[in-house]
């Protein structure tokens, strides 16, 4: 356990573009967002919530690739495992996402008491976290942002596993299926029945639950991938 914990801060260490930049990120689009909506004046609406903190979960998507395509090789050639590098990944990425969710809670619960930065505006948070205790909270804002690194992380794999004819192969792969499935519920009438389920759905289920399983899904994939790959 102490190598596993050894290598996850070699991560940290390596990662520290990956550990800054998300944050960058956010901090510019909150800043632009402030900018914009504060313009806008007597013209904003009521609590009108701007989409922008895609922003980090979009970065760290990009961080999950880049973390697997540089540090695998030098992993490996540093006579580490690739179960010891998976493990170590895991750990890192785990205490990122908990780390990052728990800073977006905060400034969510700081744009609750300030009114909206003073302006009515949801950028951290949505209507509906409101409803929601501590913990959901903390769940709601993690697991996407896991979801989001480990399909970095999966993209990353399948790219030292096979290289870009891998990575084109895959997405292909993932958007036939989309567009089978697509096909298939038009077909057959099916899309009240799921607009239906989506409503019966909590949002702790819809962003939190039900995201696991492709998070468990990716992990195994990218540990198949990982297991075979050569620097």
């Amino acid at each position: 356990m102490n190598r596993i914990v050894a290598i996850a801060r070699l991560h940290a260490a390596g990662r520290r573009d990956g550990l800054v930049w998300p944050l960058a990120v956010l901090g510019v689009a909150f800043a632009v967002n402030l900018l914009v909506f504060g313009a806008m004046g007597d013209d904003l609406g009521d609590r009108p919530v701007t989409g922008g903190l895609a922003s980090v979960y979009l970065t760290a998507l990009a961080f999950g690739a880049v973390a697997i395509a540089q540090q695998f090789p030098f992993a490996l050639g540093m006579s580490v495992t690739r179960r010891e590098f998976a493990a170590a990944l895991g750990l890192f990425t785990v205490a990122q996402t908990a780390a990052y969710a728990v800073l977006l809670v905060v400034l969510q619960a700081v744009e609750d008491a300030t009114g909206g930065w003073g302006m009515r505006l949801r950028f951290f948070g949505a209507g509906f976290l409101d409803r929601e205790g501590v913990a959901a909270q903390l769940l709601i804002y993690a697991v996407p942002l896991l979801l989001m690194t480990l399909t970095g992380v999966a993209l990353g794999a399948v790219y030292v596993r096979w290289r870009t004819n891998g990575v084109l192969a895959a997405v292909c792969g993932v958007l036939l299926a989309a567009g089978l499935a697509a096909v298939l519920v038009t077909k057959y009438g099916s899309w009240p029945a799921i607009g239906d389920w989506l409503l019966r759905q909590s949002a702790l289920s819809l962003l939190a639950g039900w995201p696991s399983i492709a998070v468990a899904a990716l992990a195994a994939l990218s540990w198949a991938a990982l297991r075979r790959a050569t620097p």
